[in-house]
């Protein structure tokens, strides 16, 4: 069940006290701390089950509600279902974990514990901030010219486009546009580069079509865990006028991108799963 391709075990776990469901988009590489680093630290008898995001070409990758339901139905199906304890989402993927939390409310009949680390809406400012923090990692095999003018192409596209998902379209065709060449440069083959380009454009669907859901209600009953980054999570929503409300807040002085990595998160979360 757990490595059925919807999910990845971060803990085995006893499967009879329960299963903690964790969603984030983890890939290879990625600069930011993961939830196997938090799970390594936090003291817990549960299983933990990380998701994977759909095939690109599938169905469920089509919409916001497709992600859940991809998720969802792997829980529901499975012949020897434990009861989800709780749910965590980190930055967008607190987007997620809302509606996922809620179905799996209806699939076991109660309510798992919702939290949050550093969440975040997805809007069409998050797949901006995306597109430039990586074209800014190209900045050992891109001219400063042609960061510029990739950087002026895409917020052209953020202020002329008004639906995300057509902003999503425009940006992935400029990463590959200016991307191409610079992986060229450093020696990659086109399989190294396609590989890169597909993880890039599948984790700019994952933020387009989180912004189809919309988890305010739900994170009413959360609890927040957040950074001290003035330009991530609550802070960030908070600073742009965005207000948001959540059931509790714990405040850990950590940088967002080390965050799942601290150890004074992770004995935070060991206490918040003694349950």
């Amino acid at each position: 069940m757990t490595e059925s391709g919807a999910w990845k075990t971060l803990v085995d776990g006893d499967g009879e006290r329960g299963v903690v469901l964790a969603v984030d988009f983890d890939t290879t590489g990625r600069p930011e701390a993961r939830f196997s680093d938090l799970m390594a630290q936090v003291k817990s008898d549960f299983a933990v089950w990380e998701t994977v995001p759909p095939a690109a070409d599938s169905e469920f990758a089509r919409s916001g509600a497709g992600y859940v339901e991809y998720w969802a139905r792997h829980i529901e199906n499975s012949g020897n279902r434990p009861q989800v304890r709780a749910v965590m989402g980190f930055c967008a993927g607190s987007v997620y974990a809302a509606a996922l939390a809620e179905r799996v409310a209806e699939i076991q009949g109660s309510e798992p514990l919702l939290l949050l680390f550093d969440p975040e809406l997805s809007t069409a400012q998050t797949l901006m901030w995306q597109f430039h923090k990586v074209i800014g990692f190209m900045s050992a095999t891109l001219s400063a010219e042609d960061i510029a003018e990739a950087r002026e192409i895409g917020q052209q596209a953020h202020d002329t486009t008004p639906h995300v998902g057509e902003l999503k379209d425009e940006l992935i065709r400029l990463m590959r546009r200016f991307g191409e060449p610079a992986l060229a440069r450093v020696g990659l083959d086109e399989a190294r580069r396609e590989e890169l380009f597909e993880v890039f454009d599948s984790f700019l669907s994952y933020l387009a079509v989180a912004a189809e859901i919309d988890p305010r209600e739900r994170w009413k009953s959360a609890i927040a865990l957040n950074s001290t980054s003035p330009l991530s999570g609550l802070n960030a929503m908070r600073a742009s006028g965005v207000e948001i409300e959540v059931a509790e807040e714990v405040v850990i002085d950590v940088d967002h991108g080390t965050m799942l990595a601290d150890a004074d998160l992770a004995a935070a979360v060991t206490r918040l799963l003694d349950i």
